[in-house]
């Protein structure tokens, strides 16, 4: 089983709503059973709900967030075979602090697209409205589409 480990600062909008769509994208393609898949923040409050908005935006595409709580990064977390972080600075933060990810760690545009982090970072909604929420849905799910094609074709590999 491969592992996918979502980050964002707080892990109540982006990686939460990262963590729910491709949750959903693997059911509809029956991939739930080969890839696994969390999120978490840098610096998360543990045990915080998803923000209303990404709530409302996620419940417009059919994906629950309401049993989500927020988590922080962690070591087991870190365990995870593909790390994908919505900002440089994300990424750049887990490779200094824990080296041994480096090779595993990627912002999730970097990955989706092969090609350097230049404007890779997907922005932050916190404190936006809906539509903004739903702007960043979009660009997320856009990205979790060919990250989830690449991962097929390591899958059949396999």
């Amino acid at each position: 089983m491969k592992r996918v480990l979502f980050v964002c600062t707080g892990n109540t909008c982006r990686s939460s709503m990262a963590e729910g769509i491709f949750r959903k994208m693997l059911k509809e393609r029956g991939k739930e059973k080969e890839i696994q898949v969390d999120s978490c923040g840098i610096a998360a409050v543990e045990g915080m709900p998803a923000s209303p908005q990404a709530r409302k935006v996620m419940e417009e595409q059919g994906v629950d967030l309401s049993s989500h709580r927020a988590k922080m990064l962690s070591q087991d977390l870190l365990n995870a075979d593909l790390i994908l972080t919505m900002t440089k600075s994300h990424r750049d933060y887990i490779i200094n602090k824990f080296p041994h990810t480096k090779g595993r760690v990627f912002i999730l545009s970097e990955f989706a697209e092969e090609r350097g982090d230049e404007d890779a970072d997907i922005a932050d909604p916190y404190g936006s409205n809906e539509e903004t929420y739903r702007r960043v849905a979009g660009i997320i799910k856009e990205k979790l589409e060919k990250v989830l094609k690449k991962l097929e074709k390591e899958l059949d590999k396999a």
